[in-house]
């Protein structure tokens, strides 16, 4: 099996469940400050904000974060950043404890970890590409959804479940551990042997020279097109699991915990069933097929009124989230030339962060109509958006593995 001999590599490994601690915080504080924010303010607009003050950074920075990760030892800028994210968790956790917390802090906290999430594409997961080699880069990339999404399924039961128990306070100081446990494992980590050394262009004009080169890649085009779609139709409905689950399903914090890990669930199985089964053959097909399902299932879930059926349907998105994560990174890297993997991750990142524009919509519709009005047009909308980019780049229905040109 193709896991076994990357997990035996200590490197890989290190990389890997350093990525492992650092989702696990990631989810529980998703769910945890959604439910915070509802509580304390009772609007989905600021529910949806939260996250999207998240992704902002990585428009804001995404492309730059390709070409700092190309100029510096990314082992330092990623224990720089797992360090940061541990210091701003212990400072929130504190604030908690001393009743001190409010919105704001938490909406300064969601930008801050935006710019460290920012950074992992070009740093941690190009990373796990120079240790996989291009062979086993698609098992890789799905082991390391994998990861993801197991934590997808803890983080929530956590969040949900601390919150309950012990508030905030609990919540960011198991953040905070998680992410002390990620430097620690990545203190054995050993330095890259190569860098890219270009300085002199400077980072604007290697920022034109990915989307040069972007010019000449068609598959990594559709690949970043589809991208946009998923992070505005699709990703936004995730922020209203909190809303849905306290005011459609009258379900209290832990029960809203439950129910928010069963996406994380029905990831987990499906980033198995991909290292497992996936071959190149496949990767393109299940990338759109995966956020197609998606955005079918969306509408089925804003509007169910049984928790044990929304609990369904949200295992079922799981399952085209983990297509969809793990397709994402590996399309994008087997569409580039090696030597500009960096920068096409660092617009990968940009892309991402069109997330905000996503949010900010379905905040807005859900203030003016609710969640589950809200939820249903966007994914509506999405749908339509999926079928413009297919047209547009036939190469994504295309079988094979993806051309470099």
């Amino acid at each position: 099996m193709r896991a076994r001999p990357l997990l035996a590599d200590p490197d890989f490994l290190r990389l890997w469940l350093a990525g492992a601690c650092g989702a696990t915080a990631r989810w529980l504080e998703m769910l945890a400050v959604g439910i915070f924010v509802f509580e304390v303010t009772g609007s989905p607009l600021l529910v949806a904000a939260m996250l999207m003050l998240r992704m902002l950074p990585l428009a804001l920075f995404g492309a730059f974060s390709g070409e700092i990760a190309s100029r510096f030892d990314r082992r330092r800028l990623l224990l720089g950043t797992m360090g940061s994210l541990t210091a701003l968790s212990g400072a929130l956790a504190a604030l908690a404890s001393l009743g001190w917390l409010e919105v704001w802090h938490v909406a300064v906290g969601a930008f801050l970890t935006g710019i460290a999430w920012a950074m992992d594409f070009p740093v941690r997961r190009t990373l796990l590409a120079d240790v996989a080699g291009g062979a086993r880069l698609g098992a890789a990339m799905s082991l390391d959804t994998v990861a993801s999404s197991g934590t997808r399924m803890a983080g929530p039961l956590l969040g949900g479940g601390l919150y309950a128990a012990a508030g905030m306070d609990g919540a960011f100081l198991l953040m905070a551990v998680a992410q002390g446990f990620a430097v620690l494992i990545l203190l054995g980590l050993p330095a890259p042997v190569r860098h890219a050394s270009a300085r002199a262009a400077g980072v604007v004009g290697a920022l034109r020279t990915a989307l040069s080169e972007l010019r000449g890649l068609p598959t990594v085009q559709g690949i970043l097109a589809v991208t946009v779609v998923f992070n505005v139709w699709c990703f936004p409905v995730v922020s209203m699991v909190p809303v849905l689950g306290a005011d459609r399903l009258r379900l209290g914090p832990f029960e809203v915990g439950v129910l928010a890990s069963m996406e994380g669930l029905g990831s987990l199985l499906g980033a198995l069933g991909l290292a497992a089964f996936a071959r190149h053959g496949h990767f393109r097909a299940l990338f759109v097929l995966s956020v197609l399902l998606y955005l079918v299932v969306a509408v089925g879930f804003a509007n169910a009124t049984d928790a044990l059926l929304a609990g369904m349907l949200l295992f079922v998105l799981g399952l085209s989230m983990a297509a969809f994560a793990a397709m994402q990174s590996t399309l994008t890297m087997l569409g580039a030339p090696e030597a500009s993997r960096h920068r096409m991750m660092g617009l990968l990142s940009v892309f991402i962060g069109t997330g905000p524009i996503g949010f900010a919509h379905l905040g807005l519709l859900a203030a003016w109509l609710g969640a589950a009005p809200a939820c249903t047009i966007i994914a509506l909308e999405g749908l339509v958006a999926l079928a413009v980019v297919a047209a547009k780049w036939p190469v994504l229905r295309r079988a094979g593995r993806p051309a470099v040109s």
